[in-house]
C-alpha cells in the first residue's frame, strides 16, 4: 500500500516529531520495536510516561494505518498493528519529500545552504558530498 503521508514539517522540533506528532512518533517508536502490537498493549505501555486514554491511542493508531505507516488486521475482538514501513525506509521518505520539495521551487538556495552547513557544521561530510559528485560527474 503507497503511503498517504501527509505531514507538517516542524524544522526546530527533534527527530521525528519534525514531521509526526509526539503522540504518532511514540506509537511509532513502539510498534518499530516490538514489530506487532495492539492499542491494549501500546496504550500500557505509553500510559506507563503519560496519562492517556484508551481511545486516543485508538485513534492515532487507526489514522497512522489510514496514512500507511501501520498496517492492521483483525486477530479475533482485536486489531494488529505492523509497520508499514521500517524507520529507515520512513526517514529516507520523509528526507527525500523534504528536499525534493526545496530543490523543486528554491535549488539554487537549497544547495548553497547544504554546502555552507556542511562546511561550518560537518567538514567530513562536505568531503564526502564532494567525492560523491566527482563519482557521478565522471560516470
Amino acid at each position: 500500500m503507497p503511503l498517504n503521508m501527509r505531514f507538517r514539517f516542524s524544522p526546530t522540533k527533534d527527530g521525528l516529531v519534525k514531521v509526526l506528532g509526539p503522540l504518532e512518533t511514540d506509537i511509532m517508536q513502539i510498534i518499530w520495536q516490538d514489530e506487532r502490537s495492539t492499542v491494549k498493549k501500546v496504550h500500557r505501555k505509553l500510559s506507563q510516561q503519560r496519562d492517556i486514554a484508551y481511545t486516543t491511542v485508538m485513534t492515532t493508531m487507526s489514522r497512522l494505518a489510514e496514512k500507511g505507516v501501520l498496517n492492521r488486521h483483525r486477530e479475533g475482538l482485536a486489531y494488529v498493528y505492523t509497520p508499514a514501513i521500517t524507520e529507515d525506509d520512513f526517514v529516507t521518505m520523509v528526507v527525500q519529500q523534504v528536499l525534493d520539495g526545496l530543490l523543486d521551487d528554491y535549488s539554487e538556495t537549497a544547495i548553497d545552504y547544504m554546502v555552507d552547513y556542511l562546511a561550518r557544521r560537518n567538514p567530513s561530510e562536505l568531503r564526502r558530498l564532494q567525492k560523491a559528485l566527482q563519482a557521478r560527474v565522471a560516470a
